[in-house]
């Protein structure tokens, strides 16, 4: 999967890099190598850390969350937490066309 990662008033360290990687790693299982691409956009405001994910899936479907939170990896989980949700309902719906086939 290819991953675009942005920060907006924060430097992308390759600590963060890994975090992010690492949080993207759970949607990439779930999805089964489905997934296509990730754009991920960090912004930093006073004491708020904002992760905003997009994932692209194939068939054309956009899997969107956003995480506000008092640190990275919260907000991360957060915005992970809310994909997955969203991954399991289309995945759910690729399998009901594959069994109705």
């Amino acid at each position: 999967m290819r991953l675009e990662l942005t920060g907006r008033h924060v430097e992308i360290t390759p600590a963060l890099r890994r975090l992010v990687d690492r949080k993207l790693a759970k949607l990439e299982r779930l999805l089964n190598d489905r997934a296509v691409s990730a754009q991920a956009v960090l912004t930093k405001e006073r004491y708020r850390h904002r992760a905003d994910i997009t994932l692209h899936a194939r068939g054309e479907k956009f899997l969107h969350g956003v995480g506000t939170k008092a640190t990275w990896a919260t907000s991360l989980t957060e915005a992970v937490g809310k994909i997955t949700q969203q991954a399991q309902k289309v995945k759910g719906k690729w399998q009901a066309r594959k069994r109705r086939g």
